[in-house]
């Protein structure tokens, strides 16, 4: 630890003696009052607390001008603290002379002074505001902070009613001898914290709900059924697995120019015609188009309405849902489907491996000599697999076989 503690020292910026940057913390400057007025620098940070919410690093913008106007070389923000994790998720505005190695100063201080209350973020409830320095710690913590160059710290805490905790920290340096923070700036951070919780309740819940389409989009993409969702002018949003491997084996469907677009001329007319019907009545089940593809392949097309958001409009709002399938075979559609696999079917279902391949042609509609076929085995020998498959599984027959693989994860590939 006296290693780290001295490569430490190495890494921080050029700050005051140890010595004398004690004293001067341990006297204590007086406080000025800032050359800004509460009100008017508590509106501009409310909006940045707001537009945080969509920034690659949230909340960046509010920590860097928060970081100008209460003179600090360093403001973070600790959006998720844990004392398993190694290091804490942080955003942090920095002073653009700083060249410490926050991250192992992170290290050394969990490893040396974590039993100091006043250095753990949890010492701080949410709403709350507590200053500390060099001062208020013991020697050998008063030391480090020295050497990193902290004078004094404001930390405060917000939260949201899901859980999420964060905290804020605003340092000021040496350079200002150790001077605490004025009565304005302490009020000035003190009436941003409601509005930063409010602010990470909404992250929290834009996250959640982000995690949850995840999920179902990944979920839509199990499914042996192609769906393409488009915008109010008929523009592709997303398109799941299904649909882009239907499209990439058909000639004469593609999506160009962000349009699902059809080479034939009748048929990008009728499918034209379905999305704009859809989207002037916005209910009802739906126009249907059956096209034919170059190879001669029937697609079958079902353009439906997504319910509309009544206080959600814009360009890019969900509006129609396009589902596609092949309606007859071509070669490639025509293999066993990877959700299909033996290898997961006998897993699932504690069947053989030839059982579970016979499944698994079975599933995909075959019939039990064109599964024998593609299998190169004998049809008597595929029906005393099927019989093992049905008694196995506790069904009759195929239609069984079929409508338990829909329900079941075997779908999920």
């Amino acid at each position: 630890m006296k290693f780290a503690f001295t490569e430490m020292q190495g890494a921080v910026r050029a700050v005051v003696g140890r010595e004398q940057g004690l004293g001067v913390l341990l006297c204590g400057a007086q406080a000025s009052s800032p050359p800004w007025q509460v009100a008017e620098a508590l509106a501009e940070l409310i909006g940045l607390a707001y537009e945080g919410l969509s920034e690659a690093r949230p909340w960046f913008g509010l920590a860097e001008r928060l970081r100008q106007l209460l003179g600090a070389f360093n403001v973070t923000i600790t959006l998720h603290h844990s004392e398993d994790q190694p290091r804490d998720v942080q955003v942090m505005a920095l002073d653009a002379d700083d060249r410490t190695d926050w991250d192992l100063a992170e290290q050394v201080s969990r490893e040396r002074f974590w039993h100091i209350e006043l250095v753990r973020p949890e010492s701080v409830a949410p709403g709350t505001l507590i200053e500390f320095g060099p001062g208020d710690v013991e020697g050998d913590c008063a030391a480090f902070m020295v050497s990193l160059g902290i004078g004094r710290c404001l930390r405060g805490c917000f939260a949201e009613p899901g859980g999420m905790r964060c905290w804020i920290d605003v340092v000021r340096g040496l350079r200002l001898s150790g001077q605490a923070f004025a009565a304005e700036e302490r009020a000035l951070l003190a009436q941003l914290l409601p509005h930063l919780s409010r602010s990470l309740g909404l992250y929290a819940r834009l996250k959640r709900e982000e995690a949850e389409k995840a999920v179902y989009e990944g979920s839509l993409d199990h499914l042996a059924l192609g769906c393409l969702l488009l915008d109010g002018h008929a523009r592709v949003l997303c398109a799941n697995r299904a649909a882009r491997a239907i499209i990439a084996r058909q000639v004469g469907i593609e999506i160009r120019q962000g349009r699902l677009q059809v080479e034939e001329r009748g048929a990008q007319q009728a499918l034209e015609a379905a999305v704009a019907k859809v989207l002037q009545a916005r209910n009802g089940p739906g126009e249907r188009v059956r096209l034919q593809a170059r190879d001669g392949t029937l697609l079958g097309i079902l353009v439906a309405p997504v319910p509309p958001a009544p206080y959600y409009q814009g360009e890019q709002v969900p509006s129609v849902i396009v589902h596609l399938c092949e309606l007859s075979q071509c070669e490639a559609a025509s293999q066993v489907p990877r959700a299909h696999s033996p290898e997961l079917l006998g897993q699932l279902f504690g069947l053989t491996r030839q059982e579970a391949r016979l499944a698994a042609w079975l599933a995909t509609g075959r019939t039990i000599s064109e599964a024998a076929g593609q299998m190169n085995i004998a049809v008597t020998a595929a029906r005393n697999y099927s019989k093992n498959i049905y008694a196995k599984l506790g069904i009759k027959g195929q239609t069984d076989l079929v409508r338990l693989m829909c329900r079941s994860v075997a779908l999920l590939r």
